[in-house]
């Protein structure tokens, strides 16, 4: 076979494009594919990666000497024509830099300990393979690590320029003015060869000499910490191979407009990539021993590479220290531990004081109420109820901070920032002679949102209402109020418990007793116990006795709703007891009707029905309609459960009109479902389901989720019995899909048991049975009397149409003796069903 190298001569090759196109000959000569040479080149000590030898052999620029010389070996050269082909290609490059006389290689070191960013790196592979011009801007906020980044594919990329790679810092950012063009243009100039005496004084003729060296090169131009685009358009190659990458803490969009130039937006590294970077600068053994502490270091630093790098320095200057005592003081203090003692310039705080002193007063204020906002995600409306602008003002002060990366747009409005910008903002607020004024700006005003909220979803007149200069958000409706409050309630959690820490318990109080009703409705209710008892602290400090009655009532109530029967009625106990010695009878009333509930949690049905008999007859004395009708309706809810029909009957219809008339979208769709169920009980399954029709669209006009899981699961029942078994199957299971997860047990047993009652009115006893049991299961860890005693009753029913009466009469004498205990209606339908004779 003809040797590879036989009749190939590369001093035959005249230029670069030829001399590549005879290795291309050489290697197809050798029969060898590129795997194959990577390998011999091994084999011979040398370097050669496949898709380094893919890429030479696919440009039109000379390879550097390595690459050629390890091609000829590898395809059976021996080393006098590495030398032949290693002369041929320095002729050319003599011959391509004749009109320059050098080749610059001006890149700083790759940075040390690089990790991460593959998918960074595979974006600026394309935007520089795609870009016309070639070039991309890689933006981010100080310390995210952009240059290292740029310098990082620079080195990696070293094989695609061999004519060259220039670097210049702008000084965007530094203590300095930045670098204009014109003095950028006369370095590269000079770099690229051209006489200092030929360089031409205009700034437009540089540019164009600059583009005009560069056209017929392949050179690598990395432009770092760019300030503005001005600084930029003139240094960009033109057209052919050259390349720039350029670094910035400010969006360069400017010359996206103008010349297309893609960016790419670099963010804090993975988690997983700040543990590298720090086994990298510290020793993988060091974060295996201690990976916890490790992991907790990397989220003090925020996954901040400038943060991450400065904290290694530290952790080896002490290498006795443990890297849970650094985490630690980092996590307390970010900023003076971050730093690098001895070259301040380095530490973070000096990185962030660079960014800030190039803003413009206004912007500088937006930072600095940033660092006064207690909550971590906030809106343009808060930055300007703390800095007194109108929400204009303050919107276009944060985009401007978006521009240099000390703020991100989050979503509907709201803005945050990087844990570190919050604590270096904080740094910077903490001595602003307005403070306190301006936090009582934004706590007014988020109060001031929640009672209108308050109006809006509840019709009730809320506490306090502020008056601010900044307004409210108009809002279009419940759903929009609803939405408002869903998205803030982390922001407003946050604010309540700053407010208390900062102070202003009185805002931190009202705060927490506005949202209360909100929290409550939604099924937040562990949430809304934390805020009020930060409330109840606050009322304390402030000897806000009769708020304190309030409070309380507010947390027996929550604590009801989670269980806690015995906590609630001492909470409750304590508000009308305040009540009272505050000669407060309004308050002391409300205590008692929610005592009233709490009787009725624990089954004492005469108890619970004369608090609220003697809560309705105190709210009648009193003149208060409203509160007074919201008792007879919690009396006409326990004569149903005795089985006082009558009673419920006109007290239920008494309630959903005058809840109607109101327009009390709970409170009626409530009642609905009582008489409801009335109806049902008297067999009038299509009165039952025109009511329950009617409270499923109070509810959902409340924004009650849980409130429509609870009627749909009696509508399914209501329409089995009407013998529409496919809609009753559907709602059943809509019921049972929307409380899988909820954290009210007594929802979740009625939807089991009502959804039951459905299935087996359906003729599916199977699917009956199964649904009960998981009730009774249910009921006796919670425990719940009531919905255990329902379970059986329908278990039984199960089993009976399964032919097992046996069972089923065990499990009706279990669920007659609880009623019977229970005082409820059901007995007497029970007893029927367990007499002797319907027993024989």
């Amino acid at each position: 076979m003809r040797h590879s190298l036989d009749g190939l001569d590369p001093s035959a090759a005249g230029s670069a494009p030829q001399l590549v196109a005879l290795l291309r000959e050489l290697r197809a000569a050798s029969g060898l594919s590129i795997r194959e040479i990577s390998r011999r080149a091994r084999d011979h000590g040398d370097w050669l990666p496949t898709s380094t030898l893919a890429a030479v052999l696919n440009r039109d620029s000379i390879p550097r000497a390595e690459v050629v010389a390890a091609l000829v070996r590898a395809c059976g050269g021996d080393e006098a024509a590495v030398d032949t082909w290693l002369a041929q290609c320095g002729r050319i490059a003599a011959a391509d830099v004749a009109d320059t006389g050098q080749v610059p290689r001006r890149l700083p070191p790759a940075p040390h300990a690089f990790t991460g960013r593959e998918r960074e790196l595979r974006q600026i592979d394309r935007h520089t393979r795609d870009a016309s011009p070639r070039a991309v801007v890689i933006a981010g906020p100080a310390g995210v690590g952009k240059t290292a980044l740029a310098l990082h594919w620079a080195h990696r990329a070293l094989d695609a320029f061999p004519d060259g790679q220039l670097y210049i810092d702008l000084r965007g950012f530094s203590g300095s003015a930045p670098l204009g063009p014109e003095p950028v243009l006369h370095r590269f100039l000079a770099a690229l060869g051209t006489d200092p005496e030929e360089i031409p004084p205009d700034g437009d003729e540089r540019a164009a000499m600059y583009r005009s060296l560069l056209s017929h090169r392949r050179v690598l131009v990395v432009l770092d910490n760019a300030r503005s685009p001005e600084q930029l358009r003139d240094l960009l190659p033109g057209t052919g191979g050259s390349t720039a990458l350029i670094t910035a803490r400010t969006d360069l969009f400017g010359l996206t407009a103008t010349h297309g130039v893609p960016h790419l937006r670099l963010e804090p590294l993975t988690r997983e990539a700040s543990m590298d970077l720090l086994g990298a600068m510290i020793g993988r053994e060091r974060v295996a021993a201690d990976p916890e502490a490790a992991r907790g270091l990397a989220a003090a630093c925020g996954d901040l590479p400038l943060a991450l790098r400065l904290a290694a320095c530290q952790t080896l200057a002490r290498p006795g220290q443990p890297l849970g005592d650094l985490r630690d003081r980092i996590a307390g203090a970010p900023l003076a531990n971050l730093d690098l003692p001895g070259d301040e310039a380095a530490g973070l705080r000096a990185c962030l004081d660079l960014t800030r002193d190039r803003l413009a007063p206004a912007d500088r204020k937006a930072l600095n109420a940033i660092g006064l906002h207690p909550a971590t995600e906030f809106e343009p409306a808060g930055i300007a109820a703390l800095t007194g602008a109108d929400p204009a003002e303050a919107d276009s002060a944060l985009r401007s901070l978006a521009t240099v990366h000390l703020a991100s747009p989050t979503a509907e409005g709201r803005w945050s920032v990087h844990d570190l910008v919050r604590a270096y903002a904080r740094e910077q607020a903490a001595d602003a002679p307005d403070r306190e004024e301006a936090l009582g700006r934004l706590y007014d005003w988020h109060l001031a949102v929640a009672a209108e909220t308050l109006t809006l979803l509840f019709g009730l007149d809320p506490e306090a209402a502020p008056e601010t200069a900044v307004p409210a958000p108009a809002f279009d409706g419940a759903d929009d109020a609803i939405r408002w409050l869903d998205t803030r309630q982390g922001a407003l959690a946050e604010m309540i418990r700053q407010a208390s820490e900062d102070g202003h318990q009185w805002h931190a109080g009202r705060l927490a007793t506005t949202l209360w009703r909100y929290q409550y409705t939604r099924g937040q209710r562990a949430e809304a116990l934390v805020n009020l008892g930060i409330a109840l602290d606050a009322d304390r400090a402030l000897g806000d006795r009769p708020h304190q009655a309030t409070v309380l009532h507010q947390i027996g109530n929550t604590q009801r709703a989670l269980g806690d029967i015995d906590g609630a009625h001492l909470s409750l106990a304590e508000s009308r007891s305040l009540a009272l010695a505050n000669d407060d009878p309004m308050a002391a009333l409300l205590a008692l009707g929610a005592i009233g509930w709490c009787h009725l949690e624990r089954w004492r049905l005469a108890e619970a029905r004369e608090c609220a008999t003697e809560a309705a007859e105190g709210f009648r004395d009193l003149g208060d309609a409203d509160r007074e009708m919201n008792a007879l309706d919690d009396i006409a809810h326990l004569d149903l459960l005795i089985g006082d029909h009558d009673n419920a009957e006109s007290g239920f219809e008494r309630s959903v009109k005058t809840f109607a008339d109101r327009g009390w979208g709970q409170n009626l769709a409530a009642a609905l479902a009582g008489l409801a169920l009335l109806r049902l009980r008297q067999d009038e399954p299509d009165a039952a389901g025109e009511l329950l029709d009617q409270a499923l669209e109070a509810y959902h006009q409340s924004g009650d989720a849980f409130g429509e899981a609870f009627i749909r699961s009696r509508l399914s029942h209501v329409r089995a019995r009407q013998g529409r078994a496919a809609d009753a199957v559907a709602l059943a299971e809509h019921a049972l899909d929307a409380t899988a997860a909820v954290p009210s047990v007594e929802l979740r047993l009625e939807v089991l048991n009502n959804a039951g009652f459905a299935h087996l009115a359906c003729g599916d006893p199977a699917a009956a049975e199964r649904l009960h049991r998981e009730a009774i299961d249910l009921a006796e860890a919670a425990p719940d009397a009531y919905e255990e005693a329902r379970a059986r009753h329908g278990l039984g029913n199960a089993l009976a149409a399964a032919g097992d009466t046996e069972r089923a009469r065990t499990q009706w004498a279990e669920a007659l003796r609880i009623h019977a205990s229970l005082g409820t209606y059901e007995r007497h339908e029970l007893a029927s069903l367990t007499a002797p004779e319907a027993l024989r």
